[in-house]
């Protein structure tokens, strides 16, 4: 749901895990050994179209994971390329000039553990640990200050807003539930 502040967020959530909203392409990551598929939010298989992507999940310490996150265009100074670059990057039937960066906020599998039925809080825990690199930016935090904080950054950073999760939630695929909240300001002109 949305909130119409992140201070209000906290207050509906609780203790949370807040974090850059992103205005990238939705990806789910799978890796079996040496075997990486990527695939969009409608399942389609787009692991050719992402090597960059499929390097980086290579690289992480671990034989078998499923992830999910988003991908996005950054220019020179590692800020978000418009959102209209990262779409024609994602969509492109080849490897573009223009690579994706893979940012990652959920783990579902690991090596033989399945996540689903774990807090965000273990989850987000495992996941720092196997792609600290790779994550999401934002922190933990019941502080509204702390939230508040974490949204200027992002703001800042050319990101949307925030993504404000409690940290006791569960995985649940393509629903929006009451412990995950989002802010993003409007932007008037």
């Amino acid at each position: 749901s949305a909130a119409p502040s992140i201070s209000e967020a906290i207050a509906a959530v609780g203790e949370a895990s807040v974090e850059y909203k992103l205005d990238g392409a939705r990806i789910q990551v799978h890796r079996s050994g040496d075997d990486v598929r990527i695939f969009t939010r409608n399942l389609a298989d787009i692991t050719h179209r992402l090597p960059e992507i499929v390097e980086v999940v290579t690289q992480m310490p671990v034989h078998d994971v499923v992830l999910d996150g988003e991908t996005l265009a950054l220019d020179e100074d590692d800020a978000p390329r418009a959102f209209q670059d990262t779409m024609a990057r994602f969509g492109a039937e080849t490897a573009r000039d223009i690579a994706l960066r893979p940012w990652f906020f959920d783990i579902l599998h690991l090596d033989g553990r399945d996540l689903i039925d774990e807090p965000l809080a273990a989850r987000l825990e495992t996941l720092a640990r196997i792609a600290p690199d790779h994550r999401v930016p934002g922190g933990l935090t019941a502080d509204a200050e702390v939230a508040e904080r974490i949204g200027g950054e992002s703001l800042a950073a050319g990101h949307e807003g925030v993504m404000v999760n409690g940290i006791d939630s569960l995985y649940a695929a393509g629903l929006r539930v009451s412990s995950w909240v989002e802010f993003h300001p409007l932007h008037l002109s």
